[in-house]
């Protein structure tokens, strides 16, 4: 397939830039921002397509087999996780440091510390559990086991396990099949 601009970061070009990598199989694609390499650790099979940005000010772990679609934005000033097997679609964001914006305090970063109230709290993903396109999740929110935060989505609390999410607020709107990892399964043994 022709690609124009398609060049991904080699694991020694990463390596280089002080980003840890577990595995051989990673895609970085050159245009995505990367703040504090030092703190974003890879897994093997993992994906960051165009136009992100990764603040890894205290931690972004992606584990195996994690898709960062394009356009994302992962803040990682209380640390972001995603298990195995989990994503974020194309122009989500996923923040975990924000600003009081309650008017009790300045916000920004340009504000001195002491005039500024910053909550930070990790994010994470646990196995199977994706966020739609354009949905924001917010600090201190986990995604359970196998649940979805639907596209244009706003979570601002954690997500039970094998449910689905939509709106904004985010609400439950349904229940995942738990059973869908028994194909998971076979095509784990198919590579094996």
């Amino acid at each position: 397939m022709k690609t124009y601009n398609g060049k991904f970061l080699t694991r020694p070009e990463l390596e280089d830039l002080g980003v840890i990598c577990d595995g051989d199989d990673v895609s970085v694609h050159t245009s995505v921002v990367i703040i504090n390499p030092e703190g974003l650790h890879l897994g093997n099979h993992v994906r960051i397509d165009p136009f992100c940005v990764l603040s890894a000010t205290k931690s972004i772990r992606l584990h195996d087999r994690v898709h960062i679609a394009g356009h994302c934005t992962l803040m990682g000033g209380g640390g972001i996780e995603f298990e195995p097997y989990t994503g974020a679609s194309h122009g989500s964001v996923i923040i975990s440091a924000a600003d009081d914006f309650t008017g009790r305090y300045l916000a920004g970063p340009m504000v001195a510390e002491d005039l500024r109230s910053v909550y930070k709290a990790p994010v994470i993903l646990r196995r199977y559990s994706m966020i739609g396109a354009l949905a924001v999740v917010l600090p201190g929110v986990t995604l359970e086991e196998g649940s979805i935060v639907g596209a244009h989505s706003y979570a601002r609390k954690s997500i039970p396990e094998w449910t689905i999410w939509f709106g904004v607020p985010a609400k439950q709107v349904g229940k995942r099949r738990k059973d869908l990892l028994k194909l998971l399964a076979v095509e784990d043994a198919q590579q094996a």
